[in-house]
């Protein structure tokens, strides 16, 4: 059994400190602090380094690039001068010595070729790049060079000048070739330039000059530093010019940066930098760069440190504070970091914060608003009063005067809109008032005292006396832009002007007052108390005795009831009655018709009950004046009295066809009954009568009246022995044979084949 002992006492107390030290640290801020700014700073210096490595070494790849081309251009161009000299020299010489001409043609005094071969020996002298030069004379094949004259058959160099002759057009160098003067010469590498001789344009040869490789490998070997680059040159044949070794190996291996080409040599320049020395030197520099870079990582490094500490500082602070304060009231058993701490202490106060001010902008509100309510009912304290002071709401001086808002078509504005948009709209009512008055100069205090209502409290200094005149344009113009804009329509209300504040509630009844009558004054959106008459408003019963004479004239059909109707609302402009007074009179006027009419029809029914009657019911509560609410109920009303006469004409039109039918009905055997018989006995004229037929029975009135006779006719041939004559008589005819010829016509046969043949007469119309 394996015996464990514990530590001592001691002892487990420094790993118990120890521990809390670890977690102490990995819960501060500062250690946090710290450690979350390595990775940002070591990545920082990553990027940075590795930023700065790529564009140095961008940078050093154009330079080294712009460099090579630089040195190849320069090459080319001190090949192209010592090539042009040499031409120039060679072309001078030719020019200058007359000899060359003479020679050419066909001279063969000995001075004349000593001249020449000792300025050819002085050119090539004088040149360290010229191998050889020679004057080829074609007519008779000789060839005189520096040593001498001798044959073109003998000519070593026989092959490239019978070329040359043959392309003496050319004008540039020739590719790389070798050159022997006689066959016993060493062959030496070079390049030849040729002109037909005599210069410039002539044709009798051609002078030859050849310029040694070896001359211009040197050249072009002091030009370059084989140790860093390396230059390859190809002539147009594609061979290697340069360097003698053929110069592959650098090619492949190297890193190319330029090509050029040489107009005048017809040679491609192809350099850069040898493979072992491309990035040598930026090698060495990487080393020191990588010293300075971990040199500047530990210093920056070692600065995150101390100044995380110093940073730390007042947060230590801040923390020691906080834990002083949440030292009785944290009893939570996990233990917090600082960020943790920090958090929760600001939390709570911004929680306390918010609430408090909310709490403070509600109550402000509440405030103003139980303020101007208490001031316009005349119920303020004094203690309000300095309340209302201390908030500036309104001045001490000048002239006030109370104006009520009210929001038209409430109902519709509430079915429209959400609560919230309904409360944004008010602001947005508010601040438009707000910007008007300001605009005149008038300043405002104004609340929502009902949910349709607003009352504001305008004031005005000392100095001017036009209140009203300045209240009622600002009012008309917000409520122009608030209807334009946001498609509300209000009704403002100018009550009476007070010198002080314990006036002002006189001016809020009388403000009320006028709001109360915008439709019955009549004066567009804004309503003066001044506009309101003084004297005693008649009764409702003259008004209801008014409404019943329109009704009787209606039911009448008299057109006098317009008149009447005139009438009730020149007395409602005359009394200025409230405007639910005059609502509620013309439901009364409209419902006093109703009784009278909706049941003489269904079509009249309509007018007063369903869709129709509710449309007509919400324009004419839409109404904003008499003259509007004047124009809609006429509108109406001829509505409903077309409806009622068309009605009352299409009954008496059936009692009267119905009589004229029992008329005929009674009073067809009678011989003179006709149209001017039946227009004469119902004072109507005959052309009416007919129509009235034809409406009714799709007949005309003598078709009828022959149908009704033959009906009548048939009975009697069938159920009597009466003779055909008396038969014609009791039918209204006067004879037979008018009557015989009329039966045939409706029956289809004579009378008295219809008795023989015993037919069934048919029904009575």
């Amino acid at each position: 059994m394996i015996v464990r002992h514990r530590p001592p006492p001691a002892l487990e107390g420094a790993i118990g400190n120890v521990e809390s030290r670890r977690n102490g640290m990995l819960r501060s801020w500062y250690f946090r602090l710290m450690i979350s700014y390595f990775p940002i700073v070591l990545l920082t210096f990553f990027i940075l380094v590795s930023s700065s490595y790529l564009i140095v070494n961008e940078i050093s790849r154009e330079e080294t690039k712009k460099a090579d081309a630089a040195t190849t251009e320069y090459t080319i161009d001190n090949l192209e001068r010592a090539a042009h000299d040499i031409e120039l020299a060679l072309s001078n010489e030719a020019v200058k010595n007359p000899d060359y001409y003479a020679y050419l043609n066909q001279s063969d005094n000995r001075e004349v070729k000593y001249s020449i071969v000792r300025s050819i020996a002085a050119f090539v002298k004088n040149n360290e790049l010229v191998e050889s030069a020679y004057l080829y004379r074609a007519s008779d094949g000789a060839v005189l060079t520096e040593n001498g004259q001798i044959d073109l058959e003998l000519f070593a160099d026989r092959a490239f000048l019978e070329q040359a002759w043959d392309n003496r057009t050319y004008r540039g160098w020739s590719p790389l070739r070798t050159y022997q003067e006689s066959a016993t010469d060493q062959a030496a590498r070079v390049i030849t330039l040729y002109k037909s001789a005599p210069l410039p344009f002539g044709s009798e040869g051609l002078l030859v000059v050849n310029v040694s490789m070896y001359g211009l490998e040197t050249m072009i070997g002091s030009m370059t530093n084989h140790s860093l680059s390396f230059l390859h040159i190809a002539d147009s044949a594609g061979q290697v010019v340069y360097p003698r070794d053929n110069g592959v190996d650098a090619v492949d291996t190297g890193k190319v940066l330029t090509t050029a080409r040489s107009e005048l040599l017809d040679w491609t320049f192809t350099s850069g930098l040898q493979h072992s020395q491309l990035f040598g030197w930026v090698s060495v520099v990487s080393y020191v760069w990588v010293g300075v870079a971990l040199l500047t990582l530990v210093a920056a490094l070692l600065y995150v440190v101390w100044i995380s500490k110093r940073n730390y500082k007042p947060i230590q602070l801040m923390m020691n504070r906080i834990q002083t304060l949440q030292f009785q009231s944290d009893r939570s058993p996990v233990k917090l970091d600082d960020l943790s701490r920090i958090d929760r202490a600001l939390e709570d106060l911004i929680h306390q914060s918010v609430d408090y001010e909310q709490q403070q902008r509600e109550n402000l509100i509440i405030e103003r608003r139980q303020l101007l309510f208490d001031l316009v009912n005349g119920g303020l304290s004094a203690q309000e009063n300095e309340r209302i002071r201390k908030l500036r709401l309104l001045p001490e001086g000048g002239e006030f005067a109370v104006v009520a808002m009210r929001l038209n078509r409430y109902e519709e504005f509430c079915a429209v809109n959400t609560p919230g948009e309904q409360n944004m709209l008010k602001f947005a009512l508010g601040n438009v008032m707000q910007e008007v008055l300001r605009g005149r100069e008038l300043d405002g205090w104004g609340e929502w005292l009902a949910p349709d209502r607003m009352v504001y409290i305008l004031s005005s200094p000392p100095s001017r006396s036009d209140l009203k005149p300045r209240i009622r344009e600002s009012a008309a113009m917000a409520g122009d832009w608030i209807e334009t804009h946001l498609r509300l329509s209000l009704s403002f209300a100018v009550g009476s002007v007070a010198a002080r504040w314990a006036e002002l509630p006189a001016s809020y009844r009388d403000a009320l007052a006028a709001l109360n009558r915008t439709i019955s004054i009549g004066h567009g959106p804004v309503t003066d108390i001044d506009d309101v008459p003084s004297e005693q408003k008649p009764e409702m019963f003259q008004y209801m005795q008014l409404c019943a004479e329109c009704v009787q004239e209606f039911r009448l059909t008299n057109e006098r009831w317009r008149e009447c109707l005139d009438q009730i609302f020149r007395q409602m402009e005359a009394d200025a009655p409230k405007d639910e007074d005059v609502h509620s009179l013309m439901r009364l006027l409209l419902q006093m018709l109703g009784r009278e009419l909706k049941d003489l029809s269904g079509s009249l029914r309509d007018c007063f009950e369903g869709a129709q009657a509710s449309d007509w019911a919400d324009k004419l509560a839409s109404g904003t004046s008499l003259a509007q609410m004047r124009t809609l109920s006429l509108e109406y009303m001829n509505e409903i009295y077309r409806t009622y006469v068309s009605v009352s004409e299409t009954k008496s039109y059936r009692a009267m066809i119905a009589e004229i039918r029992s008329y005929i009905q009674e009073n067809f055997a009678d011989p003179d009954l006709s149209l001017k018989h039946l227009s004469d006995r119902f004072q109507i004229t005959g052309k009416y009568a007919s129509y009235l037929f034809k409406q009714e029975y799709d007949m005309k009135f003598v078709d009828f009246l022959v149908k009704l006779r033959m009906q009548h006719a048939e009975h009697l041939l069938a159920e009597t022995d009466d003779t055909i004559q008396s038969i014609a008589m009791q039918v209204g005819y006067a004879n037979s044979i008018t009557f015989g010829r009329v039966f045939k016509r409706t029956a289809g046969v004579t009378p008295g084949d219809y008795r023989k043949l015993r037919m069934t007469p048919s029904s009575f119309i």
